[in-house]
């Protein structure tokens, strides 16, 4: 019955990192379309073909496989932001090709190490005791070419050199890859198990967080009809509108509302009168309270 439970929690775990890994790199690669599509293509075909290979390579590698493609997610977003800085003009193949060059870099780390990484992967459902910093010595090395491409002055360099300083430091941080790919998969189920057991308190807080947000969203509702009563029966506009008089709406008056509850205060509808400015006040004043006791509730539910 507990191997039974067991293989449905790891199932239903699969499920869902699958669908969130998909729809992070949709967003992402939608994102990078316009500006860098080769490598958006680039990061979509990476992970099919790593992922194929560690299902292969490594034996129930599948939730790693998940793990290792929201990785190749936010290392596009990192290296779109570090080819945009310092390697404008390299050109797009040789930005293409420094963007592979560290995935292939790690692919070939991983064959070399399987049986070590095998291993690592088959004890990914329990709280591993090894030193997070230790799985995570290969990051200095990363850290060190990137403050050297941030200091040297690349962006004076013609497109030619630029795509060749582009390409020496993407397989400088490749061989590094290639060379730690065991503590780096490592460090990636470390940070997995972290983030599983964040989700998973999150999941026991569902319903007392459903809670507050019901009782904030009817405060919000309350106060934006109060709003729309008020300026409806009024001989003279109580808000302002980009800085002009004239009386709100309801969906007007909800948009103020919620912007007034979260304190925002954007400055576009703003509280004329003072009658208005005191409603305004009491919905700030409501809403903290509802804060304090609410996240308090939330907590004491937590904890029980």
């Amino acid at each position: 019955m507990t191997r039974t439970h067991h293989h449905h929690h790891r199932h239903r775990r699969l499920i869902a990192t699958v669908v969130f890994t998909s729809t992070l790199l949709g967003l992402i690669a939608l994102a990078l379309g316009d500006t860098n599509p080769g490598i958006a293509i680039a990061a979509l075909i990476s992970v099919a073909a790593l992922a194929t290979v560690f299902h292969f390579v490594l034996p129930g590698s599948d939730f790693f496989s998940a793990v290792f493609a929201n990785s190749i997610g936010i290392y596009a977003c990192v290296y779109v932001f570090f080819i945009s800085e310092n390697f404008g003009s390299a050109g797009a193949r040789a930005q293409e090709i420094g963007f592979v060059l560290p995935l292939i870099g790690f692919l070939f780390g991983v064959l070399w190490r399987r049986r070590r990484i095998a291993a690592a992967v088959e004890r990914s459902d329990e709280q591993m005791d090894k030193d997070i910093w230790h799985a995570a010595i290969w990051i200095p090395p990363l850290i060190a070419v990137g403050v050297a491409s941030f200091v040297a002055p690349l962006r004076e360099f013609p497109p030619a050199d630029q795509a060749l300083a582009l390409l020496g430091a993407m397989t400088i941080i490749a061989l590094t890859a290639l060379l730690a790919a065991a503590d780096i998969a490592a460090f990636l189920l470390d940070t997995a198990v972290l983030f599983e057991d964040f989700f998973e308190n999150a999941a026991r807080l569902a319903k007392p967080a459903f809670a507050f947000f019901t009782c904030y969203s009817l405060l919000a509702i309350v106060f934006a009809c109060l709003y729309t009563i008020l300026d409806r029966y009024s001989a003279t506009p109580n808000f302002l509108l980009d800085g002009h008089g004239r009386r709100i709406n309801l969906g007007e008056g909800l948009y103020l509302s919620v912007v007034t509850l979260s304190t925002v205060g954007f400055g576009d509808l703003t509280a004329h009168t003072p009658v208005a400015r005191i409603m305004v006040a009491g919905e700030i004043f409501s809403g903290v309270l509802l804060l304090l006791f609410g996240v308090q509730a939330i907590l004491t539910s937590g904890r029980k």
